[in-house]
């Protein structure tokens, strides 16, 4: 293996920090890489473990096996960019589902403000991650989370009965 191969990082090892500009960084030993973007493998049920870090031309540097483990500045540091890559509102509210030639508009409240967004093929894009948790993608392949659709107003609950 060469330093160039990716491999799984010790968080014992390396610290993440920022750029005068913002840009995240990576230090490991003596290098400093340009962290292109953080992936986790599970974004959903385990945003924390097994995240791949890629360098700015999409290489893959190494896998941290658990963020819990970074020192506190770094945990910081890669939980924002990891929010930030896996945004998704939490759906507090369904205000109306309106139907027209096969494509729904959702309006909701959201923990983040109300949004009115599309759904196509809501059998395939509505789906239960747990016995009461779903989530949601629109037609620009962004996610809204209901995390217990059982505790949404009564009118929201029954608007999304359709869909389990």
């Amino acid at each position: 293996m060469t330093d160039d191969e990716p491999f799984t990082l010790r968080a014992a090892d390396i610290r993440f920090g920022r750029s005068g500009d913002g840009q995240v960084l990576l230090k490991k030993g003596g290098r400093i890489y340009l962290v292109g973007n953080l992936m986790a493998a599970s974004p959903i049920t385990d945003p924390g473990r097994m995240v791949s870090i890629r360098d700015e031309n999409g290489d893959e540097i190494g896998i941290l096996d658990d963020v819990q483990r970074l020192d506190p500045a770094s945990q910081t540091i890669v939980r924002e960019e990891l929010e930030r890559a896996y945004f998704m509102p939490r759906i507090i509210d369904i205000l109306d589902i309106q139907e027209d030639l096969g494509v729904e508009t959702w309006t909701v409240e959201t923990d983040k403000g109300t949004r009115l967004f599309q759904v196509r093929n809501p059998r395939q894009n509505v789906r239960r991650i747990t016995r009461r948790r779903l989530i949601i993608k629109d037609v620009d392949g962004n996610r809204y989370e209901i995390r217990n659709y059982t505790e949404l107003p009564g009118p929201a609950e029954r608007l999304l009965r359709a869909y389990l």
